[in-house]
């Protein structure tokens, strides 16, 4: 039982079980013993935490914009917060979605809700853009060159780079 309540918390929060824990599942000798840690495990934002980590790292977060300038952006912390609640509250995938690629265009039903699908845009910003450039023509390519590659591979699972200099009028997607 012990393994077992170890393997659990660290497959569904990265995390170890606390000896409070451990000595609560030993003892508990009822059926739903495994049932309830599971769901106090999903329950928790220790969850929520370790399951965003992966789609943080797909669509490139961190505290700064780029890597050549090292421009910060004081406020990617909302976008973390916002894929750590949406794990949370298991909003649904496509919601989760639409709101990253198009938030600023949905409806809402509250102030509150609006916030949240206006922080999720921030998907289309975070990640290796340099945006210190006198040119700012070519920043605008850029950063539009950037949101085709992320929706390409964090969607559709494949990369879109070549559409930047070829148009492929009859090859479908």
């Amino acid at each position: 039982r012990h393994t077992w309540l170890r393997r659990v918390t660290f497959d569904l929060t990265g995390l170890p079980p606390v000896p409070e824990e451990i000595a609560a599942f030993v003892n508990d000798p009822s059926a739903l013993a495994r049932e309830r840690v599971v769901d106090r495990l999903l329950d928790s934002v220790a969850f929520g935490e370790k399951w965003a980590r992966h789609w943080l790292d797909l669509v490139g977060y961190a505290d700064q914009l780029g890597t050549v300038n090292d421009v910060p952006a004081p406020h990617a912390w909302r976008y973390r917060d916002y894929v750590i609640r949406a794990f949370n509250t298991d909003r649904p995938f496509d919601q989760f979605i639409r709101q990253q690629v198009a938030g600023d265009l949905l409806p809402a039903e509250s102030p509150e809700a609006r916030q949240d699908a206006l922080t999720a845009t921030g998907f289309l910003l975070l990640g290796e853009i340099h945006i210190v450039t006198s040119d700012k023509l070519q920043l605008r390519a850029d950063i539009v060159d950037h949101q085709i590659q992320k929706v390409g591979a964090a969607f559709l699972g494949q990369t879109l780079g070549c559409v930047r200099c070829h148009d492929h009028k009859f090859d479908p997607i």
